[in-house]
């Protein structure tokens, strides 16, 4: 009887059946003959789903999770109705009303599962208000609600209400009490009601706000390695500050711990006690066990199949023999990264020893090769177009080879380089460059040019290692033709016409690069200064100094959300009083997308942003340029790397410094987006709004819509 009870459950068990029977047939003097006799579940026909559109077919989809054929469960309905109700009120349907039945099907052993969703209107929050607190306003703790607020029109506040965004927001509002000296805050429980017509909600939130505490004497014990004041340093609290639970957290389990992992104690153990000294004092006791101190034996890579293994060794600053560092090691995979040769990089660490540790860092490549075939039309240049092969990595040695082809019928370039940036594998960048330029001038001329440079560079240790500097020699030869009557007319004292200039000139760049991640930063910055010098002892027909500063910088708001910021200024001076000495491309130029010269600036058209010539088609090249941007960027996804963009920036040039004004900008908005897709590189869309659009025909600035497109480089 048990062996038969076992086999009836196994049979059970299978969630195929929906009744089993068994019955004894025939008792012989050998045994009993059985009878089993099962009834199957039916199977899922097809699924008849209505409603539901505002919560969205992908979620749906994610939450019926049966399919056609699969036995098909009595407790299906229930259990899919939970689901779909729970989902309805994630979504802000509150009030959602879910039908689940299973119908009958085609067959008798076929069913129907129909789903019926009825959304109904998002219940908007009418109040929030708060018992318990004492120390605190209303106010000021829904200041601490991210995104659970209030509905305001005015203030762009629709009211939604989420559960999992509320539960997210209760947890702000305890971290808010806990980093003003209230450890003991709890959030005794929520309730909500909604008003007749079921369209506002009404949110309480209990509290108990509990003991305010204040930071007591604090004691370091459990190692000698450091002095108290070096430990004390590390900590973000002091003796009599309110007590602040997350610099308290983040001096323990971060600072303090960095300090004794970058020594190669990577396990560390460090305890903070607190004990209360009176009533509102809380003393800290940290104990630290520093453990055994580990270097590194081996460093191992993988996952490399096109780049050359030097070459991802020779950005770390953590070595075979070196003591273990955490510093250095994070520092080294940012190293990697910022090559942009790799899709991930990821390092683990393998105890091999009590006193050494292998590192294992896996890499994944990623196409970085890009080609270029583009056309379109510049109101200054005509049809243009271009053909380009950019190789980041040639042959996975990490030198780089480019080349470029742009073509018009007023203006055209070809240019060759090819740059190593570990010479004799030392830290020195070695670079040459080939390059021909022909140019017909709105304005009214023509301009060939043909050219070469000879470039080196350096990385520095000082100030910091993230500096970089590089040093360009460069000979050019410049002729300009075919000037019209009206420039010669506007332009007697800077004209050479038909006669081949000889430029000789150097250019030195200092960079700092701390950026994060090469194709969507999120924290670091770009600092350059960049110096030209043109004749004098160089020789040549030119003689002039050409300075360019920029920086920019980027601030996390989240993972995903970023706010860029650019400022950028240039200054360009003659070395004699003749104008001539100052060849035309030298000046600066502002406007558009930058694509065949001058600086970017959106919502304008190609070099329309300046002193406008007589003519009224182009703006004048000035000697100064001053530019500021910011945008804020949200990353859609990171492979590829996708993100849209809003901005905002400002930016002119000048005729000379003196005439130099911050305030005298040219403003623009606008949205946009990047993509960086393989064997192309960047594609970017930009839809500008010149806010101080000049006028030729009026001579006024009016507003004005004006689309960019790019490819192969960022604003």
């Amino acid at each position: 009887a048990e062996k038969i009870q076992r086999s009836i459950r196994r049979l059970w068990d299978l969630n195929l059946f929906a009744d089993v029977k068994v019955i004894a047939e025939q008792a012989t003097p050998g045994g009993i003959y059985l009878k089993i006799t099962v009834k199957e579940h039916p199977r899922l026909d097809y699924i008849d789903v209505g409603g539901g559109k505002k919560i969205g077919e992908t979620d749906l989809e994610e939450a019926i999770d049966l399919f056609p054929g699969q036995v098909l469960l009595p407790s299906e309905p229930s259990r899919l109705k939970r689901k779909l109700t729970q989902l309805s009120v994630e979504k802000g349907f509150l009030l959602a009303e879910v039908i689940v039945e299973i119908r009958d099907g085609t067959s008798e052993d076929q069913k129907v599962l129909y789903i019926r969703i009825d959304e109904g209107q998002k219940v908007k929050i009418e109040t929030i208000d708060f018992t318990g607190n004492g120390i605190f306003s209303d106010s000021k703790l829904r200041q601490q609600f991210g995104e659970t607020k209030e509905r305001n029109l005015f203030l762009f506040r629709t009211g939604e209400f989420h559960r999992d965004k509320f539960d997210a927001d209760l947890s702000r509002l305890v971290d808010f009490y806990r980093q003003h000296g209230y450890r003991d805050i709890q959030v005794l429980g929520d309730s909500s009601w909604y008003s007749e017509n079921l369209k506002r909600m009404f949110i309480q939130v209990d509290v108990e706000e509990g003991n305010h505490y204040y930071f007591g004497e604090i004691k370091f014990a459990g190692s000698d390695l450091f002095t108290e004041g070096e430990l004390h340093r590390q900590l973000l609290f002091h003796t009599g500050e309110d007590f602040n639970q997350n610099k308290y957290d983040i001096s323990i389990r971060e600072r303090l711990g960095s300090l004794f992992y970058d020594k190669g104690y990577i396990y560390a153990q460090i305890q903070a006690k607190e004990t209360p000294a009176g009533g509102d004092t809380l003393d800290i006791q940290i104990s630290i066990e520093p453990g055994n101190q580990f270097s590194v034996r081996q460093i191992h890579i993988s996952g490399n199949t096109k780049t050359r293994e030097k070459v991802i060794r020779r950005e770390f600053s953590l070595k075979p023999g070196d003591t273990f560092n955490v510093s250095q090691l994070r520092r080294s995979m940012r190293d990697v990264i910022i090559l942009n040769f790799f899709a991930d990089v990821q390092p683990d660490v393998e105890d091999v020893s009590d006193h050494e540790v292998d590192l294992w860092v896996s890499v994944e490549e990623k196409p970085t090769d890009q080609a270029n075939i583009s056309a379109g039309y510049s109101e200054q240049d005509g049809m243009i177009g271009a053909i380009g092969f950019t190789a980041p990595n040639l042959f996975g040695t990490g030198q780089q080879a480019n080349f470029d082809w742009n073509f018009g019928a007023e203006y055209g370039s070809f240019s060759l380089s090819y740059t190593e940036p570990w010479l004799f594998d030392t830290e020195t960048l070695a670079g040459v460059s080939f390059y021909n330029v022909r140019r017909r001038w709105a304005d009214g001329f023509s301009e060939d040019l043909l050219g070469g440079s000879l470039r080196f560079g350096r990385r520095f240790r000082i100030p910091d290692d993230y500096f970089r500097g590089s040093w360009t020699y460069r000979m050019e030869s410049t002729k300009y033709s075919d000037f019209s009557d009206s420039f010669k007319d506007r332009n007697e004292q800077s004209i050479v016409e038909d006669e081949w200039r000889l430029s000789s000139s150097v250019t030195q760049v200092i960079t700092r690069d701390s950026r994060d991640f090469p194709e969507f930063p999120t924290s670091g910055s770009v600092t350059s200064l960049s110096t030209k010098l043109a004749g004098g002892l160089l020789m040549g027909d030119d003689a002039y100094h050409k300075h360019i500063f920029s920086v920019e910088w980027y601030t996390p708001i989240s993972r995903k959300f970023v706010i860029y910021n650019e400022f950028l200024y240039g200054f360009l001076a003659g070395l004699k009083s003749d104008q001539t000495d100052i060849p035309l491309l030298e000046y600066f130029y502002m406007g558009g997308a930058g694509l065949s010269l001058g600086t970017p600036l959106r919502g304008y058209g190609d070099r329309k942003v300046g002193p406008p010539s007589e003519s009224g088609s182009s703006a004048k090249g000035g000697k100064s340029q001053l530019k500021a941007s910011i945008e804020m960027r949200l990353q859609v996804t990171d492979n590829p790397t996708i993100y849209a963009l809003a901005f905002a920036e400002a930016g002119n040039t000048w005729l000379n410094f003196s005439q130099t004004d911050p305030f005298d900008l040219n403003r623009s908005v606008g949205l946009g987006v990047r993509l960086f897709m393989p064997m192309i590189g960047l594609i970017g869309f930009d839809y500008g709004y010149g806010l101080d659009y000049y006028d030729p025909l009026t001579g006024r600035r009016v507003g004005q819509w004006q689309p960019h497109f790019q490819f192969g480089r960022q604003f």
